[in-house]
């Protein structure tokens, strides 16, 4: 009898700790569906294809004024980085990067410039990206997101 009991305390433990398990992996997939905004470091960049410069600034009328951080964009596992283009051009180059750092997509935005923040919109599935003089584009999700 005490042997079974102690079986049922063995049982008992495991569900409750498969339980938290699939809690956490059900967590982890809900916060993956989601496009979100982090700030990160400017220079902590991976490799900037040609013809593109990162290009942070402090306010959205600021100039050129360069900023400590740069937003960018975490959705399916993949980073998404709001570059300039050296030529100046009014226009975002929206990078994507999976987990190794190889670029997956490069999306040119027409519109702004010189990234000061961005924000995701889960009623839209988009991400508003506000650059120089308050000028902004979007992206929907899905143009973010694994290829």
């Amino acid at each position: 009898m005490h042997s079974r009991r102690h079986f049922r305390g063995h049982l008992t433990v495991a569900a409750i700790a498969a339980l938290g398990l699939i809690v956490a992996a059900s967590h982890a997939a809900a916060q993956s569906a989601f496009a979100t905004v982090e700030y990160v470091p400017a220079n902590s960049n991976p490799p900037v294809p040609a013809g593109l410069k990162v290009t942070c600034v402090k306010s959205a009328d600021s100039g050129a004024a360069p900023s400590a951080t740069c937003p960018i964009v975490k959705y399916q596992g993949i980073t998404t980085w709001a570059y300039s283009y050296i030529d100046n051009r009014v226009s975002l180059a929206l990078v994507s990067y999976d987990s190794s750092n190889n670029v997956i997509a490069n999306v040119e935005k027409p519109g702004a410039r010189y990234i000061f923040e961005a924000a995701s919109s889960g009623r839209t599935e988009t991400v508003l990206f506000v650059g120089q003089d308050k000028r902004y584009v979007t992206a929907t999700w899905a143009e973010l997101g694994p290829k």
